[in-house]
């Protein structure tokens, strides 16, 4: 299949009509690149517009993430097609390399998936689950290693909670949790955005005695 070369928009030409179904950590070859192919993912994180461009944190099958990035004309597009939380095929995506500030190292590579003009979104109907956890969990010692805005994936004990505060007139309280090797980390909630993973939806993830999260690491003074 002839591919044609990225552009500043992100559109790429020369497209056969069905690029072949990959897993995210199937593309390896930074020297070979873009690769456009079609994935099945489900929107774990939608991050509000950011001028030009928006950006995704994807899950495939197999719990692996990465970022997906619109730009230009496809923002629009795609804002209205894809909602966090829901499950699609998505055909003619473009493997690219990430140079974005923020990282996400939980992740386990430095690729990015570009939204471009060819892209097709359909639902997703295979009957495949997808697991409940990321693939990628970060021990608490290796967390206080990283640099400011990255994001990371952990697993922990809950330990202690805060009382619940207000901040901002957004609800806000802090947790202590201990990971597999008896480290602890602090950890602070917005309840309001606050999701159980897995199969209790009408449980609070603050009555849960184990977390799985998605962190920002911070600078502290």
């Amino acid at each position: 299949m002839a591919l044609g070369r990225r552009t500043q928009n992100m559109t790429v030409a020369g497209l056969s009509p069905f690029p072949p179904f990959v897993l995210f950590d199937d593309i390896q070859d930074v020297n070979n690149l873009p690769q456009v192919k079609s994935v099945f993912a489900r929107v774990v994180v939608k991050f509000p517009r950011r001028r030009n461009s928006q950006h995704y944190i994807l899950q495939d099958i197999t719990g692996s993430k990465i970022e997906a990035i619109s730009n230009g004309n496809n923002v629009q597009r795609f804002d209205a097609l894809l909602t966090q939380g829901c499950t699609y095929t998505l055909y003619r995506v473009a493997f690219c390399l990430n140079r974005e500030e923020l990282q996400f190292r939980n992740i386990g590579h430095g690729l990015e998936l570009g939204l471009i003009t060819h892209t097709i979104v359909d639902p997703f109907t295979k009957p495949i689950q997808f697991p409940p956890f990321p693939k990628y969990l970060m021990l608490f010692h290796e967390v206080y290693q990283q640099p400011h805005k990255t994001f990371v994936d952990v697993i922990g004990i809950v330990l202690h909670l805060e009382p619940l505060k207000h901040i901002g007139g957004r609800p806000y309280r802090e947790a202590v949790l201990m990971d597999s090797r008896w480290d602890l980390i602090i950890v602070g909630v917005c309840v309001e955005v606050a999701r159980p993973v897995g199969k209790t939806p009408s449980k609070s993830i603050l009555e849960m005695d184990i977390w799985v999260l998605a962190i920002a690491c911070k600078e502290t003074s």
